[in-house]
């Protein structure tokens, strides 16, 4: 009668013995299963931070400066625009343009990489 008792042991041991692989494989699934879920949550979590970022941002500040000479109001892009399409037209090339508005004769004048005389002129009244 030792015996089937100890066949039983045994068949028990086996059991268990196979058991903890299984266990531990399980074990082993769950955690990647988990380990998978939390680097979800982490990445949807980022993804809502930077898309509060996004819609946070406020758009750039746009900035128009305007003369105002003897009830004549002109835009300085205006005058700059003038100024270059001038100068394209005299076909000089310029790495260095001046610009200087005179109130009085409501004119700008400008110089082209340091030269410049009376002609180089542009009406503001005309713009």
């Amino acid at each position: 009668m030792a015996r089937p008792k100890r066949a039983v042991t045994t068949a028990k041991a086996a059991v268990a013995k196979t058991a903890e692989p299984k266990t531990t494989e399980v074990k082993a699934a769950e955690a990647k299963e988990v380990k998978a879920e939390e680097k979800k949550v982490v990445e949807e979590k980022a993804a809502a931070k930077t898309t509060a970022k996004k819609t946070t941002r406020k758009p750039a500040c746009k900035v128009s400066t305007c003369v105002e000479l003897n009830g004549l109001s002109v835009s300085v892009a205006n005058v700059e625009a003038a100024v270059k399409k001038a100068v394209k037209a005299s076909g000089a090339e310029a790495t260095d343009i001046k610009i200087y508005i005179n109130a009085a004769e409501q004119a700008a004048y400008y110089t082209v990489d340091g030269a410049g005389d009376a002609t180089n002129k542009v009406d503001l009244k005309t713009l």
